[in-house]
């Protein structure tokens, strides 16, 4: 008899909360494609969705919210369907495209606001990824005057959205003193980054060799499917 009261007390909490739960969430489903700027479709993306709730007064008051809705995975054809749990609160979906940082693409975010979207049917929600490649910048010091010879260089190409895409390398006894500044004869380095496809990257570089500062400047063009290269001598 105990056992029975047990069991039916249980049954009773699970139905309390399942009915919490369901009263507390709105159901979505979101679908599309995520293809590239080929409109190519993209396979193996992850995807993550956070329902937000916009903070008021300019971040002054902190009544902001963000909890996971869901997520998805794209197919071969670049198809993803998710059906997400947004809270009651929440006034727009934040999408979060290459959550994994898969090679080849940028990582980006987008913002569907809820009002827009229909809770009792699907949403067609299609996304674009640009594509990326290698770029590889190679300066060398080839004609050195001095232990004082100084080189530094700036890289201004679109952020792919990815962290840790930046690698330098030393081929040379010379090492970065300062953010990628050299100073003296033997100087060898190689910048690595992945770059955006179709990007022409502007670079900007500074040699002073006997007192005297000179500036240069070059664009690089990123290409599909290459490690692109670039070589400063100076």
């Amino acid at each position: 008899m105990r056992y029975k009261i047990h069991l039916i007390i249980l049954l009773l909490l699970l139905l309390l909360t399942g009915s919490c739960e369901r009263y507390d969430v709105d159901i979505f489903t979101i679908e599309g494609y995520v293809t590239d700027e080929l409109n190519q479709p993209v396979a193996g993306i992850a995807i993550g969705v956070d329902a937000v709730k916009t903070p008021s007064g300019m971040g002054i008051i902190t009544d902001g919210k963000r909890k996971s809705a869901g997520n998805a995975t794209t197919q071969e054809n670049g198809y993803y369907s998710a059906k997400l749990k947004v809270f009651k609160d929440a006034d727009r979906l934040e999408v979060a495209l290459n959550e994994n940082m898969l090679d080849g693409y940028t990582y980006r975010t987008e913002s569907a606001y809820l009002p827009t979207l229909n809770s009792k049917g699907k949403n067609t929600l299609n996304f674009t990824l640009y594509t990326t490649a290698i770029l590889r910048i190679k300066f060398v010091n080839t004609k050195p005057a001095s232990d004082n010879d100084t080189f530094k260089f700036y890289y201004y190409g679109i952020w792919t959205g990815k962290p840790h895409t930046r690698k330098m390398e030393s081929c040379a006894t010379v090492q970065e003193n300062d953010n990628f500044q050299w100073i003296g004869k033997d100087v060898c380095g190689i910048y690595t980054v992945e770059a955006i496809v179709g990007d022409e990257a502007p670079i900007v570089w500074y040699v002073t060799k006997n007192g005297e500062t000179k500036e240069f400047r070059a664009t690089i063009l990123i290409e599909r499917g290459v490690v692109n290269e670039y070589l400063i001598q100076y």
